[in-house]
């Protein structure tokens, strides 16, 4: 048993250690930030706003408009077409 266990740590290090590249921002996104205190709201300002599936293009979108990333949270959430991120920009 002692020797199998460095076998199921190796894997699951190698994935860990993978980040993604960062989001390089663009000049224009169709959407808008607002900063409320520490949180920040993202809406589309060209096309539909967002629908709660979204959630991949509103990150995407967030990090672009904070210059980097979004402090990514369990309390983010959406609220009629817009999406919050209570931890702010990174």
């Amino acid at each position: 048993m002692r020797a199998a266990l460095p076998l199921l740590v190796l894997p699951l290090a190698a994935c860990v250690a993978a980040s993604p590249a960062p989001v390089a921002p663009r000049a224009d996104i169709g959407a808008s930030l607002v900063q409320a205190g520490k949180a920040v709201r993202v809406t589309r300002t060209n096309g539909p706003a967002y629908a709660m599936w979204d959630g991949i293009a509103a990150r995407r979108d967030a990090d672009a408009l904070c210059g980097g990333k979004v402090k990514a949270s369990i309390y983010d959430r959406f609220e009629a077409g817009t999406w919050v991120y209570v931890e702010g920009c990174a």
